[in-house]
């Protein structure tokens, strides 16, 4: 059963989102649909987009144990991004004109989604500026950076995906210190993600998509081609049942493990003023990050806040996170002893003149990782179970691809989509791998957080010393070991 919401009021999301969260009507009665639905997030309203697109025809139910968006889809950064963590793994599977059909086809995303949610009313701030992922503050930076750029030209992404800035074009486009160059990639754009995500929920049901709130799933029985979801009043039966739980996934117990549940944590200022952005600059609105372990993210939100976020964390056994305690602090203050504290330290280190800035809110949500550290859309025919995701925090835009595949594995699949390499069909245990069980997971996630923290720490106050270089080999080492694949 699936009951663990809240803390969505925390975020500037829920604050900026400019209408009331009215919940819909919850499931009541017992009801037959062709497919069923689990989650009303990214994944679950474009699937149910793609499907009623596909074959009108279709009916198709969507259970929200919340609301629309109260999950991750209403909680992340905001980068709508035409890549997604293990494209490039995807790609070499291909060769030929297959393989630059899918390259477009990811890259295509952002200019896709731009026009798609025009199309359908979609009002999410969404701003085309692209990505700076910048080097800077101390020299280690360069190196991950030039490899970063390395492993994207070997992939096939040439000067119109990937552009490096050297360091007095990447300071004029992003203020940091000690900059020393940065790449930019024009596929990723700025959203309100709460915003999208109620749009979507509108356009789905304008389409004849039944979207239910307030129904958890307490209960899931399965047999080929026979599911039946229960909720406290009521029950679908459907041919057809998908997860499109993300973090959520494994409290239905439906995956057998291969998703792991971790949390990401961001925060925002006040709204700044122009003199303050003249000095920072994204004049263009990109979003950004700089070429440290700690995974940062940002944008600049449209009424003028610097949105950031870093490196969140993992609940023993898997366990959902959603409310955080934020309170209210300025950047350059003393820590306050909880996990927002890396944030302001951060954005300290980042931005020195915002210093006595006001943080005014702060919030996480829960994603999902797979254990080869790629996204995907399955489906068994012979079963009528499919499921979708596994994005590592990069969702935002990857969510409509795999949600078009997805409804193309179920309702059309000789198409193109239905043969893309991120596309399976079977089960999902015998195509995904298992996360090992507890407590290597949290031993693993829990000492890679630490040790990432103490090599910034170390990086910035004694880059050129002996325990610094031995703290990033074992930090590297770290870093391989946890994203093996094999």
């Amino acid at each position: 059963m699936i009951t663990q919401t809240g803390g969505l009021d925390e975020s500037l999301w829920a604050a900026t989102l400019g209408e009331a969260m009215t919940p819909r009507p919850m499931l009541e009665g017992d009801i037959e649909a062709d497919v069923c639905i689990l989650g009303a997030g990214y994944s679950g309203l474009w699937s149910a987009y793609f499907l009623k697109s596909v074959n009108p025809s279709l009916k198709v139910v969507v259970l929200e144990a919340a609301m629309a968006g109260e999950g991750a889809s209403g909680r992340n950064g905001g980068w709508f991004m035409g890549s997604f963590g293990g494209d490039t793994d995807y790609l070499a599977m291909l060769d030929g004109e297959r393989r630059s059909r899918a390259k477009a086809l990811i890259t295509g995303t952002v200019a896709k989604g731009e026009r798609l949610l025009a199309s359908l009313g979609i009002d999410c701030d969404f701003h085309h500026g692209g990505n700076l992922h910048v080097a800077a503050r101390y020299p280690q930076q360069l190196k991950r950076l030039t490899a970063e750029l390395e492993h994207f030209r070997a992939a096939g992404f040439d000067e119109a995906d990937i552009r490096w800035l050297e360091a007095d074009e990447a300071s004029a486009a992003l203020n940091l210190p000690d900059t020393r160059a940065a790449i930019f990639t024009p596929h990723c754009a700025r959203v309100q993600p709460l915003k999208l995500v109620r749009g979507l929920a509108r356009a789905v049901e304008a389409l004849g998509v039944e979207l239910f709130e307030q129904s958890a799933a307490m209960a899931v029985s399965s047999k080929p081609g026979e599911h039946k979801v229960t909720t406290a009043h009521g029950s679908v039966k459907a041919p057809v049942l998908v997860s499109a739980l993300e973090g959520y996934q494994r409290l239905l117990g439906l995956d057998g493990h291969t998703s792991l549940p971790v949390f990401s944590v961001l925060c925002a200022t006040e709204p700044l003023s122009d003199a303050q952005w003249q000095n920072i600059g994204l004049d263009g609105r990109q979003t950004f990050a700089d070429a440290s372990r700690l995974i940062t993210y940002g944008q600049r939100s449209q009424d003028g806040r610097l949105v950031f976020g870093a490196r969140g964390g993992y609940g023993f056994g898997g366990a959902v996170k959603t409310r955080f305690g934020f309170q209210p602090r300025r950047i350059g203050e003393p820590p306050m002893g909880d996990i927002f504290d890396l944030r302001s330290e951060l954005l300290s280190a980042f931005f020195p003149a915002l210093k006595g800035v006001e943080l005014t809110h702060g919030w996480g949500g829960c994603l999902a990782l797979s254990r080869r550290f790629r996204p995907h859309a399955i489906f068994d025919s012979s079963t009528g179970l499919g499921f979708i995701g596994g994005y590592g925090g990069e969702g935002v835009g990857a969510s409509m691809l795999f949600g078009e595949t997805l409804a193309s594995l179920i309702a059309n699949p000789d198409s193109e989509l239905a043969g893309m390499p991120w596309a399976y069909q079977g089960k999902i245990t015998e195509i995904l791998r298992r996360w090992e069980s507890e407590p290597w997971p949290w031993l693993g996630y829990s000492s890679s957080g630490a040790l990432y923290r103490a090599e910034e720490r170390l990086l910035v106050s004694r880059p050129q010393s002996k325990l610094t270089a031995g703290v990033s080999k074992l930090a590297d080492a770290l870093e391989a070991f946890m994203s093996r694949t094999d």
